[in-house]
Formats: C-alpha cells, structure tokens, sequence
C-alpha cells in the first residue's frame, strides 16, 4: 500500500483527487499532460514550427509519407487510402456482425478483472457484457440479460446482452481482457474477445493487432455448462511433499550482483527511465527511436511516471543522447 500510494501521489490525478478519494471510488482522471494542451491551443509548433518540430520524418504533419512510400509495401502505401478489410461487413456473410473490442472501463486489460466488487458492477450473469443493437436483439430473439453465444471458424464464447440503441446495427462491442474458462465445448465461458479475434496483421509494416475488424455470428445461449468459474482459485494439494530447494545452487546472491552492478553504472537519466517509465509496459529500446520521436512520446510517459520537471530533464537528457540519430 505504500508503494501504490507513492506512485499514486506522483500522478497528475493526485492534483486534484485525494488517494483516500481515489482509493474509495475506484478511479481517478488525469489532467490532458501540459504539452498535450499547448498543441491543441495553437501554441509554440504553429508559431515557430521548425523549432518545435513534431516526430515525423519532415517535422511536420504529412499526409503523405515518402519514407513509408519508398518501402513498397503493397498494403502499406505512403498516404491514407481505403484498403477492404478481410472482414468487415462489407464483406461479411448473411447473420454475421461486426464485432469491435475496446479497453475495459473498469479495469486496466486483464488486470483487476479477479476483483468480484469490480465484476459485480458491470458483468452480466458473471459474463463479459457485450453490447447489441436493439434490432439485431430482437431479430435473434435475444433480451437484455441474456446469455448469448458469439462463435465464428476460429472460436466461440459466451457473453452476458446488453441491449442498447447506443451501437449501430450489425455492430457489437465487447471489452477485451478478461480472465478465460474453457467449457466442455471448447467455449470460452467467461467472455474472452481473443477467441473470436484474428492474428491477420493491421498492415506489412505495422504488423498490428487487427482486433477491432472480426466478423462474428450471435445466438441466444441456450446450453451453458454452469456458471463462469475462470475466478476460482485452483485446488490446494495438501500433502504434497517439496523437494528442498538448494539456495546457493539458484545462484541469487549473483543476481542481486548483477542488478547491482548494472544500476551503479547507470547515469540518473537513465535510471529513473528503467525504474520509473516503465508502468505500463516493458521499457523501449532508447536507440530505436530518434529525437523527434522521443519528443513526441514523452509528452504521454512523464506525466504516467509521475516524474517532476528536475527527473523529467535528466531522463530526456538520457535519451537524446542515446536516440538512433543523435551525435
């Protein structure tokens, strides 16, 4: 509790919500970061735009991108074009729907989805909620409240309906991320949107999840094998015996060694870089990335480090002079 509350207290959200208040409601929202703001107001780049260049090839904002142009990729062309999908509905079949698969509100991924208090705000009959269009309920009998089953050729699993006029017609929405159960039939009986999705790439040079573009089929559930148990902690053998472990064969006196060593040679940039920037994923490779790109990345990081302006300086020191293109 320490730790989460250090971390919390480093945020922009502690500006203006108590960790107390925090903690209670669930959430907290953060301020748009300052650099963020200054973009959107017409601020420095509009005014001086080559002395505050964006992290584009030129500088600027391309509409057309002759680095990517030259790469010749065919699914990739230098400037936004429309491309069919592999599945979409302009190509769908008769019944199939288009499902999308956004972030969770209530939680980050997968993480907190264990939390029965979070679960019991949201899910439907212990199942992922999934969002349907009042007229695509109806045409397959479906109610709000319902369980239904999404399946298509590389999976099926079953969902808790949401029925709604919020969503288009021939569109569905489940939130990705929860924890899995496979039922007897091989169905996910939690709700997992991963069964369903495709591992088509976005493009041949992004190479990007294809998540929000998956062609569906819907029916009311009518056959469910009992309740989700993918929350259930797994047995306990009680008599089972451990072999003994031998500590100086693990060898973890030379990995303390070894972390050591590596923080000692560290400079206080690039420390805070690989302690602090690294809350939401694994850290980048700083020399894959060039100057103008890190400029364009930072804005978003520092303030979710919880960094001041004095350890902002030093890490963004750190990385200019370790960027791809610097001197």
């Amino acid at each position: 509790m320490f730790h989460i509350k250090a971390a919390y207290e480093r945020s922009t959200a502690a500006a203006t919500t108590p960790f107390e208040e925090f903690w209670e409601k669930g959430y907290a929202l953060m301020e748009v970061p300052k650099e963020a703001r200054k973009w959107v107001r017409h601020g420095d780049f509009y005014q001086d735009p080559e002395a505050n260049p964006l992290h584009t090839t030129s500088g600027k904002i391309e509409m057309f991108c002759e680095d990517i142009a030259n790469m010749g990729i065919d699914d990739c062309p230098g400037m936004p074009v429309w491309m069919d999908k592999h599945e979409y509905l302009g190509n769908a079949k008769d019944g199939q729907l288009h499902v999308v698969s956004p972030h969770p509100w209530f939680r980050l991924h997968s993480q907190m989805d264990q939390s029965s208090t979070l679960r019991g705000l949201y899910k439907v009959q212990g199942r992922e909620p999934v969002r349907i269009n009042t007229q695509d309920a109806a045409d397959r009998g479906i109610e709000d409240g319902d369980l239904v089953e999404l399946y298509n050729d590389r999976g099926a699993v079953l969902a808790g309906a949401v029925v709604s006029d919020g969503i288009m017609p021939g569109v569905i929405s489940i939130y990705e991320g929860c924890w899995p159960q496979v039922d007897s039939k091989g169905r996910c009986n939690s709700g997992l949107v991963n069964f369903l999705t495709s591992t088509q790439p976005s493009s041949g040079l992004s190479q990007a999840s294809t998540a929000n573009t998956s062609l569906v089929s819907m029916k009311k559930c009518e056959d469910p094998d009992g309740p989700n148990l993918a929350y259930e902690k797994p047995a306990i053998i009680d008599d089972m015996e451990l072999a003994e472990v031998d500590d100086d064969a693990l060898g973890l006196d030379r990995l303390e060694a070894l972390t050591a060593s590596l923080y000692a040679d560290m400079s206080p940039g690039e420390k805070i870089f690989y302690e602090r920037c690294t809350v939401c994923h694994a850290p980048r490779e700083v020399t894959h990335y060039t100057q103008q790109q890190w400029k364009g990345i930072t804005p978003s990081m520092f303030p979710r480090a919880g960094l001041d302006e004095d350890e902002a300086a030093l890490v963004m020191g750190y990385l200019m002079e370790n960027a791809s293109d610097a001197n």
